[in-house]
């Protein structure tokens, strides 16, 4: 049974709501794609020190899978169409190579009338998965013989392939009657997303009708935006005042049509929409002004980062972060501690980004600061996120006092910071920080502890802190509730700490770590990699048999395994071929070949 979903699951009675949720989704995606960008996140010193790199995997596949597949779709079974198609779709995703030669026996199954519909729809998503451009015109017309499921799987994909075919059914379904509102729908996007401009005038009829429904109007409104860049301006006007029915829909409708407008009387109008009393409205009309020029945000950016919305907040922040002045940075460091954490983190990668200008770096500095000594832990977290990044000395007081946060994320991006500033007075009270989470630790893991105590090991080999060896020290034997991160750490500093002056007691204790991949629970493979590195930085040479052992039994390619070879080579001058490139496991599918063959493709 194939599974329905309603493309809207709110309610369709509450025109606000359904505002919203569209203006939402839009708004979200936006958020998240400007925050994916250098977001600053801690990161660990020895996973670069020394730089190890796996080899690139080559993908051999020594089975035929196509053929079998092939002869598998050609069985009458439904389940085994299914299944077989399916497979198809993953398998390709998976890079198994040559199954586009299985496109006519999925064609096939998607035409034969006799066809049961899973297997029909696993055809249709496999034809799209192997990205059948050939296929568009028979999956078109199978779409509008074989029902709704399968038009909701296929007439988004040909939008995007702009296929001619889908583009008639869309036109011809504007002008037919009693049509189910959700092909409508899917009309509505197909036109705008290939700009069909024959298809304006019913659209625009559709919008300004306004006993019509709200979900189609605003379908309907977001299509019409994307046909015409001009001339939409009075219909706009019109819809901004009309207040018969549904306001804050027509309001939406619109901006919709103002989506690539940038005429005069466009920004007039959308200026006022940007004040909205509905915050879908006001965040929409707000990005179409930022879109055209952020000029036109700033004398509303203000009050806009002090709206109760986010995507409000976001809008006001974004058009200060574009035309910056140092009197403009005070409001959005503000948002360091927003309650939104994709806007608090887009703030911070920001204001990193305008401290290194001469003009703003001071302003940055100190109203982060400001907004560090407060008591809200997600300022808390991303100042310290900052001045890490900042390397900003003058921080490392107030690193010190918010290292005492039981607030996960704030133990984390304040110990990171520690060590990025590497202060000398700090010194102290990271060793004794590193005491008491080491007794703490003892009575509940966590892995936000696991992680601070090794950033702050990391902080005492950037400061070669020689006072903290005896705390390094108890990490390296065995044990759960150390943790594998404080353990590797630990291990990893003391072989800088040592450099070059082998501890014989110390060597002892870090090839037993290596030697012991037996015993239950197995010795990590994170400890047993920076044992590695250690030995070899503090030139224990007496070990290098031991470790050549392990290189002789095959390492597998791992990055302890390339930590093993580094080490040889920094040990013995000994080059190791990487590790034996073996053919990626081939998965485990549905119907595969009993043996494998001399199938190379």
């Amino acid at each position: 049974m194939l599974c329905r979903t309603s493309i809207f699951p709110f309610d369709l009675k509450h025109p606000v709501m359904l505002s919203r949720h569209f203006v939402s989704i839009a708004m979200l995606l936006c958020l998240l794609t400007t925050a994916a960008y250098g977001e600053i996140k801690p990161d660990f010193l020895m996973q670069s020190d020394p730089p190890l790199r796996l080899p690139a995997f080559e993908k051999i596949y020594v089975r035929d899978f196509k053929s079998i597949w092939v002869q598998a779709l050609q069985r009458p079974e439904v389940d085994l169409q299914r299944l077989t198609a399916e497979t198809i779709a993953r398998a390709h995703k998976y890079g198994i190579p040559n199954l586009v030669e299985t496109v006519p026996d999925l064609e096939r199954i998607l035409l034969e009338p006799s066809s049961h519909p899973t297997a029909r729809y696993a055809a249709a998503r496999a034809l799209i998965e192997l990205n059948s451009r050939d296929s568009a015109d028979k999956l078109v017309k199978a779409s509008q013989d074989f029902g709704a499921d399968l038009r909701q799987l296929v007439e988004p994909v040909m939008a995007e392939w702009n296929v001619a075919a889908a583009r008639q059914v869309w036109l011809k379904r504007l002008e037919a009657k009693n049509t189910r509102p959700r092909d409508l729908i899917l009309a509505y996007r197909g036109l705008g997303k290939v700009r069909e401009a024959t298809a304006l005038q019913p659209l625009l009829a559709v919008v300004m009708d306004l006993i019509r429904s709200p979900d189609l109007r605003l379908e309907a409104a977001e299509a019409v935006g994307q046909l015409v860049e001009s001339g939409l301006e009075e219909n706009s006007d019109k819809l901004r005042h009309e207040t018969r029915t549904s306001p804050i829909i027509n309001r939406r409708c619109a901006i919709h049509f103002l989506a690539r407008h940038d005429s005069e009387v466009a920004r007039r109008q959308l200026l006022e929409l940007a004040t909205d009393a509905e915050p879908s409205n006001a965040a929409a009309a707000l990005l179409r002004l930022n879109e055209i020029d952020s000029n036109l945000v700033l004398p509303l950016a203000e009050l806009a980062m002090k709206n109760a919305d986010v995507h409000v907040r976001m809008q006001g922040a974004i058009a200060y972060i574009k035309l910056p002045t140092p009197a403009r940075i005070v409001p959005v460091a503000q948002l360091l501690d927003d309650q939104h954490p994709t806007l608090r983190r887009h703030v911070c990668t920001e204001l990193v980004r305008l401290a290194e200008s001469p003009e703003l770096g001071d302003a940055v500095r100190s109203s982060v600061m400001d907004v560090f000594n407060t008591d809200r832990w997600q300022g808390q977290e991303q100042c310290a996120l900052l001045f890490g990044a900042l390397q900003f000395k003058p921080a490392a007081a107030r690193l010190v006092e918010v290292l005492e946060s039981t607030r996960p994320e704030v133990m984390v991006s304040s110990s990171w910071a520690l060590r990025r500033i590497a202060v000398p007075s700090t010194i102290p009270p990271i060793i004794d920080k590193i005491k008491r989470q080491t007794v703490a630790r003892r009575k509940a893991f966590t892995f936000e502890l696991d992680h601070q105590v090794a950033h702050l090991f990391e902080a005492c080999r950037q400061m070669n802190v020689r006072d903290a060896i005896p705390q390094m020290v108890e990490y390296i034997p065995k044990d759960m509730l150390m943790g594998d991160y404080s353990r590797s750490a630990a291990i990893w500093a003391l072989g800088w700490l040592y450099e070059g002056n082998p501890d014989k007691a110390l060597a002892e204790q870090l090839i037993g770590r290596i030697t012991d991949p037996t015993t239950m629970p197995p010795e990590s493979w994170m400890v047993r990699q920076y044992c590695a590195i250690s030995l070899a930085r503090m030139r224990a040479v007496e070990h290098a048999p031991t470790m050549r052992g392990y290189l002789a039994e095959g390492t597998p390619a791992s990055l302890y395994g390339m930590a093993l070879r580094w080490a040889m080579k920094e040990l013995t001058d000994e080059d190791f071929p990487p590790p034996k490139i073996s053919g990626l496991a081939e998965g485990a599918w549905f119907l595969e070949p009993l043996f494998p063959t001399d199938y190379r493709p």
